[in-house]
Formats: C-alpha cells, structure tokens, sequence
C-alpha cells in the first residue's frame, strides 16, 4: 500500500509540479546563471585541492597564493551569474545580447550602490542581488519593449532596442533615487531584518545547527550553492571555531560541536548532500544509464566537488531527488550530533579543508579517531539506504499516460524551450541531462519488454494486390501492450539507431525466409535512419545479411528519411550507389514533410518515392489536389515508383487515382499488422493468383 502510494501519488504529483517549474521562465533564468558557474565552481574545488596539497608539503607561499586565487573564482560568481542571466533572456527572447547584458550589470550596480554607498561593486555583491537584479532589469526593458512596439512610432525594430534600453535605465534610476531618497528609513529596517534573519540560521546550538543543514543543501533545488547564498554566516562560522579551537589547544574553553568542519565531514561527504552515498546508489544499478556521469562526477566527489552530479543526474529542478538530499544530510547531522555529544565520538579539533577526502578528513580532524572512522561508512551506508529507493523509482517509473509527456523523457512536456544551449561553452551539460534521461528510458523498454515487428502493406492500384510491406518496429510491455515507435527518439538522441536498424533489418529478412517464401515478387521495405547511413559498419551488415538469399522474386528495399536532415551527403549518395548496385531498391520516405529538398531527387539513386500523408491531408484545401498532381509530374521526371502514404477515406482514394498515382498505403486498406497477419493475407492473395477459372465442357449441338 505505501509502495503503491509512493510510485503512483507522491512520486505523480512531484513529477506534476516539475513540469510546471520547467514551464516557468524564471526557473529558466536562474538555472542558466547557476550552469554558467559549474565550470567556476569545479575550478575553485580544484584551486583549493592545490592548497591544501601544497600546504601539506610544505610550500607555504603557494598554498596562500593558490587560496587568494579561489577568493577571487568566489568573488567573480554573482557577476557571471548576472551576466548569464542576461544573455539567457536575450536569446530566449530574441533581443540584443549587448543591450541586455549592459542593462543587466547596471542594475545590479545601481542596486548595490542603494544598499552600500562605501561598496566596492566588482568585491562586494550577492548571489540572491545578482540574480534579483538581472531578472528586474530585464523583465522591465521586456515590458518597455512591448509598450513602444505598440505605440508604433518606430518602424525600425534596433530603433526600439535603444529607446527601450534607454528608458528601462531611466526607470531604474528613477525608481532608485525615489528609494534612497524617501525611503532610506524603511531600507534600513529590511536590510537590518534580513541580517537578523540571517543570524538564526547561524549554528549556535541543536535547533539552528538543524536550520543550517537546510540552508546549505535546500537552494540546490534551483542550482544554488547555500554556501555562496549565506557566505557571511559561514565567513563568521569559520572565524568563532578558529578560536574556539585556539582557545582549546591553550587549555582556556572545550571544544563546540558545530563547526564548518563538522557540516563537511558529516553532512557533505561526498559533496552537499552527502552525494556519495548517490553515487554508489548509481553504481549499484548495474544497468544505470547514469554510470556514464560518474566517469565524470565520482573522481571529484574524492574531493566533494559535486555539481557535475547535481546538474547531470539531475537534482536541480527535480522534486524527487531532492527530497533524499535533503534528508540524508539531516539524518547524519543527528546522528553525529548525538554520537558527539553522549561522548561516542571526540569533537572536532582541528580545522581541514572541505576538499580534502572524506576519511583522511575525518582522521585528521578527529584528532585519529578509529570511531569517528566507522561512523563516517556507516552514514556513507545510511545515507545509500536513503538514496536507493529514489534512485530505483526514478529508472524504473512507469511513462504516464498524460498527454503532456514529452516524447524524449517521457516525463514532462516543456510548453517553451528551455534553450539553456543559450550559454556558450555550457550546452554539453543540457546534453549530458538529455542523454542520460534517454539512456534511462531505453533501460526501460529493455527490461520491460520486447520489441517487435509489424508489417504495413503497400498496394498497387491497378489490380489491388499488396507488392511490398513496410517493415514498423514496435515495443511489446510484459502485460502485452505495444508502444508506437516514439521510443526512437530516445535512441536518436543517444545515437544508438543503428543498433535498431540493424536489428529491424536482420529480423525482418530472417522472417521473411522463414516464413513467406510462397509469395512472390513482393518488396521488403526497411527504414535506414540518417545515423545509420554514416555507419561504417553498414556495408559489412548489409553483406551478412543478404549472404543468404530471399525468396525467389523478392527484393529488399532501404527507405531513407526526407523528414530528416542528412549529415554527409557525399558519403550517404556513395553508400546508397553501392547498395544500388547490390540489387537493393532504395525509396525516399516522407516526401514533402521535412527537409524537402528537389536536390534528394538528383543526387541519390532512387527507385520510390513515398509522397508524405499531409499531401493526402492537402487534398481537402482548394488547391490541394493540382499541388498533388503537380508533384506527381515532377516525381515522374527522375522515373521513379510513386507511392502516397497515409489514405484513409475512399474519396480520399479516388482523388489519389486521378492524380496518376500507382502505389498506395494506408489505413484505408491494411493497418501495420503482426507477421502472422501478413501471411495469412499473402496466403490468401497466392491462392487466389493461383486459382484457374473452372473448365467449360464442350457441348455439341445435335441439329
């Protein structure tokens, strides 16, 4: 009962509320800037790494000058975010990239200046004023936009993009100047209840020690590093234990139990959120399509460097994963706590680095406990034991049935895109996201079933017999319900259609040998994907495959797709002369819907064409039917076969006739149908051509 209503309610509506957030653009906006400092972010762990090491041995001027360096990696964030900030609306939104940066910065020093008159702008901003301040400036040059495209005085849109520009920044200083001016009392009072606010965050006992675990790990949810967020309170934190420390080593107070080491060693083995216990989650599923992150994310979870991880699994935006990472470091801060304060384990006593592996930390800082040693694996196993149980739902979620799914998650459906392609040098961190999310659905359908064939026959007009079947892979689930091919997007995004192709066509000849020799002069269609086509092991395929003969009066046929766009022409038109040559027919697919191109009927040997349905769905506009004809003419001119796909209805049919079309396929005749279906039909139509029309005895008239 709790499994089914954890799979089926919780999991549902967290996957619900999702979508919605994928949906909203400021999410977008703010999980942008957060990509754009990954590679900073990974760069400082690395940079501090190098000090400690340094330190460690004894070169003392380059750990201080190696920590100097991660300061100014620290300081620079908000202003990258910021400036991502901007280039994400200005892509998104198609406006100027420049205009919408320089807004963005203004702002944020405008903004500063109202806060801090004495403020050294480019040393002294926050994450949460960096992003306020982007998404202000470019919501309101957005609205000014709008406004004067309505007014219509300038017909020159980069006319528009400097006035907006302009009054945007007017407005801002206006409003700016009303604020310090007339309002400067009540400024003070909010920005004293933030500080305050601030202060009961700090760890300073049990209650705020449990407060502070959720401020470090919850803004993960939209890419914040609670560090970054709150850096003074932990700029303080570090400060007190240093001299709660010193104080100690003179023998002049005890040790506290909180303190940043203590967050590091219990709470952030691994990275915020105690990820290391994911990643050994991860490599437990033996079939994880995310075991290709950690070649990535494991190496610098050694050092608890773990934004590879948190955008690649991913944890940001992601209402299920968050939920373990958050709670598996709450747990270890009660356990540690507990164990520390009833005496189990010593506090700690000396200040290490967060980068430093997780037991050598532990050993250090525990002044060599053997104790402190054994809790930290046993959290590490807690912390797995959290973990499991979302991570296996998240591969093994059932696709819903809502008609929001996407077709590559299978999850959710993003009404907008979310174009986080937008920030340059970052777009391999969407794909690694897009990839791993397909290699998960693929995981899927190869433990949750079968794929099989079916078979759509292609009619030729004139005597109504099938001459061809198209070859249609679909996916049967173990209860028997079969899937249409939408799982195909997934294999194309992770460049596997090959392997389904191969597969398709080996199948496919071997059954039709098997299991159709009666029937003759018939045609085996198979669709050749784009990659598939640029696959040097093709020739070798197509060579074992055929090596053994089909059926007399057979003949194999490779469609390829004109709704895709084909990457090396050259090499493609090469393979297809060879497999011309070979004796296989080659068909141009979807004609009409995609990349249509007159060049596909010069450059490659083509023996069909397949007009797309939506020339059968143009038949009910005005002209519809002189475009079809026309069409067919021109098709006529390279002599090829020309089969129209996708008639439903008779009168359909009829207009396809008169168009001077021979070859049909569609509903109207046949749906895709098993093998066994197929023969029995072909059986049928063989008996039928073999049936002679019975004898007349000669008769003799007697006169």
């Amino acid at each position: 009962m709790i499994k089914a209503w954890f799979n089926n309610s919780l999991l549902h509506r967290l996957n619900n509320s999702q979508i919605r957030l994928l949906n909203n653009r400021y999410a977008h906006a703010i999980i942008a800037s957060t990509m754009a400092i990954v590679p900073l972010s990974i760069v400082r762990g690395l940079v501090i790494t190098a000090s400690v090491i340094c330190e460690t041995a004894g070169f003392n001027d380059a750990a201080i000058w190696f920590m100097q360096l991660q300061i100014g990696f620290l300081a620079l964030a908000p202003l990258v975010m910021n400036i991502y900030i901007a280039v994400h609306w200005a892509v998104r939104n198609r406006l100027s990239q420049i205009y919408c940066i320089a807004l963005s910065i203004s702002t944020l020093m405008i903004f500063r200046r109202i806060l801090d008159d004495n403020a050294q702008f480019f040393l002294d901003i926050s994450i949460p004023m960096a992003l306020v301040s982007g998404i202000i400036g470019n919501v309101l040059q957005e609205i000014v936009s709008k406004y004067l495209l309505k007014i219509r005085l300038w017909k020159d849109n980069n006319n528009v993009t400097i006035i907006s520009f302009f009054t945007t920044l007017g407005i801002i200083a206006l409003f700016s100047c009303v604020i310090k001016l007339g309002a400067e009392g009540y400024l003070n009072k909010l920005m004293t209840f933030f500080s305050n606010l601030s202060i009961y965050f700090y760890p300073v006992d049990f209650l705020h020690g449990i407060a502070y675990v959720l401020l470090r790990s919850m803004p993960w949810f939209f890419g914040l590093h609670g560090y970054y967020l709150f850096m003074d309170i932990d700029v303080a934190f570090t400060a007190a234990t240093k001299v709660n420390i010193s104080d100690w080593h003179t023998g002049h107070g005890a040790l506290n139990i909180l303190s940043p080491v203590f967050y590091d060693m219990w709470c952030n083995s691994g990275g915020t959120g105690n990820t290391l216990s994911l990643i050994i989650c991860i490599l437990l599923q033996k079939k994880s399509p995310h075991r290709r992150l950690l070649s990535i994310a494991a190496p610098m979870a050694l050092f608890n460097i773990n934004e590879p991880l948190i955008f690649g699994f991913p944890i940001v935006l992601n209402p299920v994963m968050i939920i373990p990472f958050v709670v598996t470091p709450l747990i270890s801060y009660l356990v540690a706590y507990s164990a520390t304060y009833l005496g189990i384990i010593p506090p700690i006593s000396e200040i290490v680095s967060w980068s430093t592996p997780g037991p050598i930390k532990v050993w250090l800082a525990s002044g060599h406990s053997a104790g402190s040693e054994i809790l930290y694996f046993l959290l590490i196993i807690l912390g797995v034991f959290i973990y499991r149980p979302f991570v296996r739902s998240s591969l093994k979620q059932p696709m819903s049935e809502n008609s929001d799914l996407d077709l590559l998650t299978g999850e959710m459906k993003i009404n907008q895109p979310t174009d986080f392609e937008m920030v340059p040098n970052y777009s391999h961190v969407v794909e690694e996201n897009s990839y791993i999310e397909a290699q998960r659905q693929i995981e899927k359908l190869q433990t949750r079933g079968q794929f099989i064939l079916h078979y759509q026959p292609q009619i030729r007009l004139s005597d109504n017999k099938i001459v061809a079947l198209e070859v249609l892979i679909r996916h049967q689930s173990d209860c028997g319900k079969i899937t249409p091919p939408t799982f195909l997007k997934y294999y194309e995004c992770t460049g596997l259609m090959p392997e389904i192709d191969f597969w398709v066509l080996e199948h496919a000849l071997d059954y039709v040998r098997e299991n159709m020799s009666d029937a003759q002069n018939m045609t085996l269609s198979v669709n050749i994907s784009p990659q598939t086509l640029n696959d040097y092991r093709l020739l070798h395929v197509v060579h074992k495959v055929m090596a053994k003969r089909l059926p007399a009066g057979w003949t194999l046929e490779f469609e390829i797709t004109e709704s895709q766009k084909i990457q090396e022409p050259v090499r493609v038109a090469a393979v297809l002369e060879y497999m011309h040559s070979r004796g296989i027919k080659i068909a141009l697919d979807d004609f009409g819907s995609g990349y249509s191109t007159l060049h596909y009927l010069t450059r490659y040997p083509l023996d069909k064409i397949k007009l797309d349905r939506s020339m059968v769905l143009g038949l009910a506009k005005p002209d519809g039917f002189s475009f079809l004809q026309q069409v067919v003419k021109l098709c006529m001119v390279v002599q090829c076969e020309i089969l129209i796909e996708g008639v439903e209805t008779q009168k359909e049919l009829e207009q396809v006739q008169l168009a001077g079309i021979e070859f049909c396929q569609g509903f109207l005749f046949h749906r895709p149908l098993p093998g066994k279906v197929i023969c029995q039909l072909l059986a049928e139509q063989h008996k039928n051509d073999n049936q002679q029309p019975p004898l007349q005895p000669n008769i003799e008239v007697l006169v």
